[in-house]
């Protein structure tokens, strides 16, 4: 989620996500926020999937070559 500064001057309701904010408030809001007075005051942290472990997998000693010895 990402969270968001309000910056205006007044009290200010955004009924859309059911919060009423005051000068200075931070907010998260898993939605994009676009008002003239809000700021992005942090992104939402991306993860990275880690890469799938296959235990006991096989590992080849040397590249296979199948037109060897043909």
């Amino acid at each position: 989620m990402a969270t968001y500064q309000y910056t205006g001057d007044e009290v200010k309701e955004f009924p859309t996500l059911g919060i009423t904010v005051k000068p200075g408030d931070t907010f998260e809001s898993a939605d994009e926020v676009i008002s003239a007075d809000v700021t992005l005051a942090s992104a939402p942290k991306k993860t990275t999937p880690a890469a799938p472990v296959t235990p006991d997998a096989p590992t080849p000693s040397a590249p296979s070559d199948t037109t060897q010895g043909a």
